[in-house]
């Protein structure tokens, strides 16, 4: 055979192969948005100037005891530029009562806006420290599920040491996390002041989160802020190809139902607009404490020793005597494990 035929037959052959070789995509890099977050200690915000400056999207503080008294005029700048916002509240209830009027009036600072990110709950202040770990959950658990009831995406804004030290992160999984890390300090030996090329987004340093604070020394001239400095933010998650979401249009009663120590703890939302009713558990029942000088129960009065022994039934300090008591106490005991694995 001729040589030229030889490489004619050569090239067909592999022409002929090549459409059964896998096609190997290449290895999509997700795309790293970059964001500021505001709230009224930012000043005036000039934001056809942080669109100029490449900002992907803010989050902005919508409530911190009251109103923050620029979230409307921020949010009606950044989306008349075109820049995707998500939310924010400042925690700082302390008790379930007060978590469910915070998370209440957040909605109606909101307004029903629509947003492309998630509406997040900001867990940092020092006044809610000493609740301890299941408190402390207790609550954001109660404020996050009437943000999710009411039609918004939720998240939690914090420290890494702050989850390590404050929270039961076991019972918050369900969440996205903002998490500040700070690599790019406002208050360094220099007080100097920073930009987004000042941190890459994939440093070694980043947590395990959707959004990472890296920053709370952006130059805030830079980034079309009043204030001196703005905090600098990378979000890895997608939140941005749907669109903005709207929220329903539920307005909710709600009733708390604390835990005790056989019953979980449940929040009982109404809506006043329509029929809709849901039942929510936020806490895990407590559990009997360890029995007093009488054998009781300090929390809730019930004989250990008898529930010990067997003659007191541990869900409702009753006696059940006979087959139906038998069968009453199955199906109670029952109940009770059902329950301890609510939360």
């Amino acid at each position: 055979m001729k040589r030229w035929k030889r490489w004619v037959a050569l090239l067909l052959c592999v022409l002929l192969w090549l459409p059964v070789v896998p096609a190997v995509a290449a290895e999509e890099t997700p795309t790293v948005r970059r964001g500021i977050d505001v709230s009224r200690w930012q000043g005036t915000v000039d934001w056809a100037k942080v669109k100029q400056a490449g900002v992907d999207f803010a989050v902005l503080r919508c409530y911190a005891y009251r109103k923050d008294t620029t979230f409307d005029v921020n949010y009606a700048g950044a989306t008349a530029q075109g820049i995707p916002v998500g939310a924010y509240v400042y925690m700082y209830a302390t008790t379930e009562q007060g978590a469910v009027q915070e998370a209440l009036a957040t909605l109606d600072a909101l307004g029903g806006k629509p947003m492309t990110l998630p509406l997040f709950l900001d867990v940092e202040d020092s006044s809610i420290k000493t609740l301890g770990r299941s408190k402390l959950t207790d609550l954001m658990l109660i404020e996050l599920q009437i943000f999710a009831a009411a039609g918004y995406p939720t998240g939690i804004y914090t420290s890494q040491s702050y989850v390590s030290s404050y929270m039961d992160a076991s019972r918050l999984q369900n969440y996205d996390w903002w998490l500040a890390r700070w690599t790019c300090y406002r208050t360094d030996a220099n007080n100097k002041l920073f930009s987004f090329s000042d941190e890459s987004p994939v440093s070694a340093k980043k947590p395990d989160c959707a959004v990472w604070q890296f920053s709370n020394g952006g130059r805030g001239s830079t980034y079309g802020v009043g204030s001196t400095a703005v905090d600098l933010n990378f979000c890895y998650k997608d939140y941005f190809s749907a669109g903005p979401y709207t929220p329903n249009e539920h307005r909710y009663h709600v009733t708390v139902r604390p835990a005790d120590c056989v019953n979980p703890g449940y929040l009982y939302l109404q809506c006043t607009h329509c029929e809709q009713s849901l039942t929510l558990p936020y806490a895990p029942m407590r559990g009997h404490t360890s029995p007093n000088e009488n054998g009781l129960c300090e929390r809730c009065g019930i004989n250990l020793a008898g529930v010990a022994n067997g003659s007191v039934c541990p869900l409702c300090g009753k006696t059940h005597s006979g087959l139906l008591g038998y069968v009453i106490l199955f199906f109670h005991r029952l109940l009770l494990k059902l329950r301890q694995s609510i939360i």
